[in-house]
């Protein structure tokens, strides 16, 4: 019942073909008629003219149409008697002549080329086991000589009891979308790029010669075989997803993955790639950047180098300066009687100090070409208020600074003087209850001018100390510093306290 069934189908399918054939040249004549019957006068309007022309259009548009349809055959193959069935169409893109005394199954194997035949266990074995649409390219020879390329898809037959008895499907000759005449062809065998088509099971149907080159393997080697057998292991994953995501695109999508060469070296590919959402070919053209990939590489390696380098620097300045402190302690025990030295042992570590917190900043920072000086400006203040509080005098600091980004030319001098203006209103800027209070208030201003206020609440401010004659060596580092950041300051004497305003050009300091 299923036999007789199955050749009613064969025989509708030819009757479609000869159905369609007739159609086609029943346009073709009415066309022609239309030609010689609606031909345009002299006397023809320009609205005459767009009519016909319109006529004509409509025509071609469904001789292709019809064309389209015509070209795509059936075919059947039973796995109960290894019978194989095909439609009209599908003989015609075999060329199949009438004289061939074999069987079809046999003709069928006569036509297939090498390359197909390398996969056909593999196909069989899909065919009798997968419950699902396949679809897979093949090429073929002709009697009449003719290289074709075709696309076959095909979908289980089954039983009552749900077994697969046979297959069915379409066949589709892809051949001119594929070799597209002789300028593609040149197009493919004279570019040193590496041009391909890929076909939707996952084998290229066409390479250009710089794949050979490439991967060490032959043309017949690489299109016999799955693009997806050359790829590396790692990128397997990567690659699928990006052929799933391909087959939802009209657009070129880009993506990278490493293939493995005949020698066994590993090979980066970057590729552009565009699906035909008419025939499901993928066009291709990837770019070898294996040089650029081991160049970067070394690059970035060789960067990492001078990072860890530049860290061990900034560590070793740091603990430098902490021998150079602790020598200062030793020598300011040894003078422990004189009040004056002590005073100047302790300032000489306090700045010191400052440096050396920088130095520990950027060798902490994830950037080592800045850091970020509002954190700099709470430690350094709550490392000195713990140098300085006692029992008789308690300091306390308040800071509104926004994340402002320095670099290293401007974090050391600009620490110093910041370091000074705090230490002199520690020593200084007692209030009516005998407590220190310092403010910092840092902030970008118009055109990135760093603006930062630092000063005191003290009840024994004097006016315009930076400009006094008799100058101590604070007021001096001070003014040095300043012009070493080549910035401005001047105090706000109309404020209660010492107080004072330092403004910094943007090319020093830039914030993220």
């Amino acid at each position: 019942m299923n036999e007789e069934i199955e050749k009613i189908d064969i025989e509708i399918l030819d009757a479609k073909a000869k159905l369609l054939a007739l159609k086609t040249k029943s346009l073709e004549l009415k066309r022609k008629s239309l030609a010689v019957n609606d031909r345009l006068t002299p006397s023809s309007t320009s609205k005459d003219v767009e009519e016909y022309k319109e006529k004509l259009d409509k025509l071609e548009e469904r001789i292709e149409k019809t064309k389209v349809f015509f070209s795509v055959g059936k075919w059947l193959y039973s796995f109960e008697d290894e019978s194989l069935e095909w439609s009209g169409e599908t003989y015609k893109i075999f060329d199949y002549p009438e004289s061939y005394e074999g069987s079809l199954k046999e003709f069928y194997f006569s036509c297939v080329n090498d390359i197909t035949k390398v996969r056909l266990d593999e196909y069989s074995k899909r065919l009798r086991t997968e419950n699902e649409e396949i679809e897979v390219n093949q090429s073929i020879t002709t009697p009449l000589g003719r290289k074709k390329m075709l696309s076959f898809t095909s979908k289980p037959i089954l039983n009552k009891n749900g077994e697969i008895i046979g297959v069915e499907g379409l066949v589709k000759d892809l051949t001119d979308e594929i070799e597209g005449g002789e300028a593609l062809d040149n197009f493919f065998n004279l570019s040193y790029d590496l041009h391909c088509i890929a076909h939707p099971d996952r084998y290229f149907v066409k390479i250009s010669p710089a794949w050979e080159k490439l991967l060490g393997y032959d043309e017949k080697e690489i299109l016999s075989r799955s693009y997806m057998d050359f790829i590396h292991p790692d990128d397997l994953n990567v690659t699928d997803d990006a052929v799933d995501e391909l087959k939802d695109l009209g657009s070129v999508f880009q993506f990278e993955n490493r293939y493995v060469a005949k020698s066994g070296e590993t090979v980066f590919l970057e590729w552009n790639c565009q699906v035909d959402l008419e025939t499901n070919l993928t066009y291709c053209n990837a770019k070898d950047i294996t040089k650029t990939k081991f160049d970067k590489e070394a690059l970035l390696n060789d960067l990492s180098n001078k990072e860890l380098l530049l860290r061990e620097i900034h560590h070793r300045v740091k603990n430098n300066l902490q021998i150079i402190s602790s020598l200062l302690s030793l020598q300011a025990g040894v003078n422990h009687d004189e009040d004056r030295i002590l005073k100047l042992y302790q300032d000489s570590k306090n700045r010191i100090h400052s440096m050396a917190a920088i130095h520990e900043m950027f060798y902490k920072s994830e950037e080592l070409d800045k850091i970020d000086f509002s954190e700099y400006l709470e430690k350094l203040v709550a490392d000195l208020a713990n140098t300085f509080n006692s029992k008789d005098k308690n300091i306390s600091f308040a800071i509104i600074a926004k994340s402002v980004f320095v670099n290293l030319d401007t974090a050391i001098p600009l620490g110093l003087l910041i370091n000074e203006v705090i230490t002199n209103s520690m020593k200084h800027g007692v209030d009516a209850e005998g407590n220190v209070k310092i403010s910092i208030n840092m902030e970008e201003k118009e055109n990135e001018r760093l603006e930062i206020m630092i000063g005191d609440s003290g009840i024994n401010s004097l006016d315009n100390i930076l400009d006094q004659d008799l100058e101590s060596l604070g007021i001096m580092l001070i003014n040095s510093l300043v012009e070493q950041v080549d910035g401005e300051i001047e105090q706000l004497n109309e404020i209660d306290g010492t107080v004072f305003k330092l403004t910094l050009e943007n090319k020093l300091a830039y914030k993220m």
